[in-house]
């Protein structure tokens, strides 16, 4: 990174000078500074406060000593440790130099004898920070360092040491260079770091990850479902990548093995990476973002309020190992129905609420429910304190504890805390609240609503207040909205009953050039996603269609898909297998698939409900992908999209 500005005395922290700042991330700030002998070193402040729990301060300390250990070739060494107004800030030696992410982005894809050197540096300092005990947990582009004396990994031990932090951002890594076991585990190995070492290399060598997306569940599905890119990354490192990326950990080379390769001292037998498993680990709830599809979530076993205030939690109950999708080819019913909703089903989610597939439904009886996909039985009683139908819902985290959102037509939104029980209500629209979805703008973590009184609005999930004043645009009732990002810019896509979508800019509230029409009358849901590399979106109208909106061109893509009936009420949109689908739901009874690049149907018709499908929900249930559909008649119904 290149040296900044220093003009400014910036105070003291214990007994270093602060001469300028280097960066700011979710993790902490980074500061250039001296020591009491006028030497150069970065000090890295962590974000937020650590309690007084001396155990907790022990572990911390404990693990950054662990990183002090770490032979320091090819690594920054790390110096000191101490608090700062109660934050814990780690010292290390300062590299002068820009990060590979940002030499490849500006110069290009390094090449020839660079190449090469670059990934025997980077292999044997891993090497080090394995031999020391330390995990590094975050290997990326960013974290290597190109100085003048040669590559230098950089924050090793950091992402460990955040798990004794209560930081938002956690040791989860970065997407597009994280391991899958990290997704599903919070005991990754060594071997989690040189998957990330081999997608960092196939970045370097190519300029762009091994596992493509415009968008982080994209990214994500990618990682666990589908082959890496490996195009244009030359033998022997092409070879050396296929192993590392391989998806089970024990058929990876050891960050020791990989430097032996590459300086020609041999290894262990090279096995060229097979088909992807059939049972990739599940995405846990760090994971997922909020893209108004399946989002995932983590909790303790006590889970589930009643009421405004919140009743007693109740034990999840967990299911058979194997899951009920076994053997289930696509279109078959999984389980019974979802039935204890006395009323409509208007609004469904699906999620992991403590390792257990759940499904969240909010119906017209004014309730939500939480439903265990193992099982198709409820978990604990029904989330009540809405005077009117529920008409949206999402799951999501708030600082790591687990929560439940729903939408009513009372003009309020909830925000459910399901560790600990009780709701905090979101208060400030005029009329029937028709949607909800979650995001997060400049690191602030929020909730945008849809409403009947014709804006869109941007909560604070953490002080339950409005953001900004509401977006408005639309001459109608907005009826759906699906948050995402696009090029690294939080964005909102939102719909209604003024028969157009709708583009916004959360940063700064602004639409997005002009609206996308098309539909003839009403447009009542949206869903975000990414068609061969595109942002995308997808809608669903009074005129029976389903539609798909290239996000940067704002136009849309080919002829609608036709096939349904009647109004198409829900749509969500995923990836199979690297083919782009959509699924919906509609008042002729039946939710259907959708190939996005053909614009064909796949497959037949879901067709067990006995009245129009007012929602239709995607994610996974141990492993394997599934639709949820709420219906008119009352029930939720589980259907397998497995091949």
């Amino acid at each position: 990174m290149a040296r900044p500005n220093s003009g400014e005395e910036l105070g003291r922290i214990s007994g270093y000078r602060l001469t300028g700042l280097l960066g700011q991330g979710g993790q902490g700030t980074v500061y250039l500074a001296e020591d009491a002998s006028g030497d150069e070193v970065a000090v890295k402040v962590l974000s937020d406060r650590m309690s007084d729990d001396a155990e907790e301060r022990r572990r911390f300390f404990r693990q950054v000593d662990l990183a002090r250990r770490v032979a320091p070739f090819c690594t920054a060494r790390v110096l000191d440790m101490g608090m700062h107004d109660d934050r814990p800030y780690i010292v290390s030696e300062y590299v002068r130099g820009e990060s590979l992410d940002r030499v490849v982005r500006q110069d290009g894809p390094r090449t020839g004898g660079g190449l090469e050197r670059l990934a025997v540096a980077t292999a044997t300092a891993l090497a080090a920070i394995h031999r020391a005990g330390v995990v590094h947990r975050d290997f990326k582009p960013a974290n290597v360092i190109l100085g003048p004396e040669g590559p230098v990994v950089i924050d090793f031990g950091i992402s460990r040491v955040l798990d004794h932090v209560p930081t938002q951002s956690g040791a989860f890594g970065t997407p597009g260079y994280v391991a899958p076991e990290q997704l599903s585990s919070d005991q990754a190995g060594p071997a989690a770091d040189v998957f990330s070492w081999a997608a960092t290399m196939v970045f370097a060598a190519t300029g762009r990850r091994p596992f493509g997306g415009a968008s982080v569940p994209s990214v994500i599905h990618a990682l666990l479902y589908e082959e890496p890119d490996l195009t244009g990354v030359p033998e022997p490192l092409r070879s050396l990548a296929a192993t590392c990326l391989d998806k089970r950990p024990e058929r990876r080379l050891t960050a020791e093995e990989l430097v032996r390769a590459l300086t020609g001292g041999g290894t262990r037998t090279l096995e060229v990476a097979e088909p992807p498993v059939t049972s990739p680990p599940r995405i846990p709830r760090r994971a997922i973002l909020a893209v108004g599809v399946a989002l995932a979530v983590g909790a303790a076993v006590a889970v589930w309020p009643r009421g405004e205030t919140g009743g007693g939690p109740v034990a999840v109950r967990t299911g058979s190992a194997t899951g009920p999708t076994a053997g289930a080819g696509f279109g078959a019913e999984i389980g019974r129905p979802l039935g204890a909703h006395t009323n409509d089903v208007r609004a469904a989610a699906i999620g992991v609420l403590n390792g257990d597939p759940v499904a969240l439904t909010g119906s017209d009886d004014e309730s939500a429910r939480v439903w265990n996909l193992r099982t198709s039985q409820p978990i604990g009683g029904p989330l009540t304190g809405h005077t009117e139908w529920v008409r949206g819902v999402a799951l999501d985290q708030l600082d790591g504890v687990p929560i439940a959102l729903t939408a009513s037509d009372d003009d309020t939104a909830r925000v459910w805390d399901l560790a600990k029980g009780g709701s905090r209500t979101l208060r400030g629209h005029a009329g029937d609240v028709k949607a909800i979805a979650t995001g997060r703008i400049a690191g602030r973590h929020v909730a945008v609503t849809a409403s009947a009184d014709r804006t869109v609005r941007v909560w604070d999930l953490r002080t339950g207040k409005a953001v900004g004043q509401p977006l408005t645009g639309h001459s109608g009732a907005v009826w759906a909205v699906a948050v995402s990002q696009v090029d690294g810019e939080p964005i909102a896509v939102t719909a209604g009953d003024d028969a157009t979508v709708r583009l916004w800019e959360l940063s700064t509230g602004k639409i997005i050039g002009e609206p996308m029409t098309g539909h003839t009358g009403w447009v009542r849901s949206v869903a975000m996603g990414t068609l061969e590399g595109r942002p995308v979106a997808v809608t669903g109208g009074a005129d029976s269609t389903v539609r798909v909106w290239d996000l940067t061109t704002r136009e849309q893509l080919g002829a609608p898909m036709t096939g349904h009936t009647g109004a198409v009420w829900s749509v969500a949109i995923t990836n199979l297998n690297g083919r782009a689908v959509a699924v919906s739901g509609g008042e002729d009874k039946t939710a259907r698939m959708w190939d996005l690049t053909t614009r064909k149907a796949v497959g037949a018709p879901f067709t067990k409900h006995s009245d129009a499908i007012w929602s239709v929900a995607l994610g996974l249930l141990d492993g394997r992908p599934v639709a949820v559909s709420g219906s008119r008649d009352q029930t939720a119904r589980v259907w397998s999209l497995e091949p």
